[in-house]
């Protein structure tokens, strides 16, 4: 049965996309498991790295091909969106010709914004208070229904949200088992996340009483913290520089020290040269520059990949 994971951040250019991306990767190339990504950010990153631009294009425009917008629009019909028609398999980039088999991937659509703000608007009236609120909880459980279907062909479920906690965010975290967040070690990008913690302490707290109330079958399945995956870390001497080390040792002071993955990734501009020819980074060899910085990236993020199998069980 799939482990379903939110990576999620409120602060934007941590390389929150490009970790999803590799984790998938890593976990697919170095472990042989099966990974199902659903991009969730109206910016539609994940499925242009994923697939390529123009490939995106021509499924998504051109060929009206289904997105994760098909899934909210069969809600909104009253209908229910079938797996297979919004699941796109063996097309994944793995390297340069190649494709991952065990990979798939429900791609965004850029009016997943317009769709949110319709969510909110969306009102089924109920014989009573108990099942209004029924309602409420099937309008966070989209995702999670899609995901439901098709839980037992993946070993994993990458979710790569938007820095918000809209509507279409909530129903990520409604699906997840863990919620992991990508940071890079700065202050602007760590101050937060102790209130993306207690978001969703106070998350998990609402949606158990309300699950509770509503008389729902089973019990509410809490969205348990997966840790923080650090990247674009300095490094000198083995190990992270003086500065960056401060701000990972102050993050791990607040949250406790098995909040941080041991591991991270170093900064460089082999990832970048491998998103841009829309490749992992573990396909170093296949990038016309920057091969030595993407192979120790590689070297980083293939432990981190191990860190996470460890840890997201």
């Amino acid at each position: 049965m799939a482990i379903v994971v939110s990576m999620i951040n409120w602060k934007g250019g941590v390389g929150k996309t490009s970790l999803t991306l590799n984790l998938a990767a890593g976990l697919a190339s170095k472990h042989s498991k099966r990974v199902l990504l659903i991009d969730l950010d109206a910016q539609c990153n994940l499925s242009f790295l994923s697939v390529g631009l123009s490939a995106y294009v021509d499924h998504t425009y051109k060929n009206s091909g289904s997105t994760l917008k098909t899934v909210f629009d069969a809600y909104f019909d009253r209908k229910q969106a079938k797996p297979e028609d919004v699941i796109l398999k063996k097309r994944v980039r793995a390297s340069a010709g190649q494709i991952f088999t065990q990979v798939g991937i429900v791609l965004s659509h850029q009016e997943l914004t317009l769709l949110d703000m319709k969510l909110a608007r969306e009102k089924r009236s109920g014989k009573d208070h108990r099942e209004e609120t029924r309602f409420e909880i099937e309008k966070l459980s989209v995702i999670k229904s899609i995901i439901d279907e098709v839980a037992s062909e993946y070993d994993y479920v990458l979710l790569d949200c938007p820095p918000n906690v809209n509507l279409v965010t909530q129903n990520a975290f409604f699906s997840s088992d863990y919620y992991v967040v990508p940071a890079i070690p700065d202050f602007l990008s760590t101050v937060g996340i102790s209130q993306i913690t207690k978001y969703m302490d106070q998350f998990n707290q609402d949606y158990r009483s309300m699950w509770a109330y509503a008389g729902l079958p089973g019990s509410y399945v809490e969205t348990k913290f997966g840790g923080i995956i650090f990247n674009m870390v300095d490094e000198y001497g083995g190990g992270p520089k003086d500065g960056h080390r401060q701000i990972m040792k102050s993050t791990a002071s607040q949250l406790g020290a098995g909040a941080l993955f041991k591991n991270y990734v170093t900064d460089g501009d082999g990832m970048s040269a491998a998103a841009q020819f829309n490749l992992p980074i573990f396909a170093f060899n296949d990038l016309p520059r920057a091969q030595q910085n993407a192979e120790k990236q590689a070297t980083y993020m293939e432990r981190v990949v191990d860190e996470f199998l460890n840890r997201i069980v």
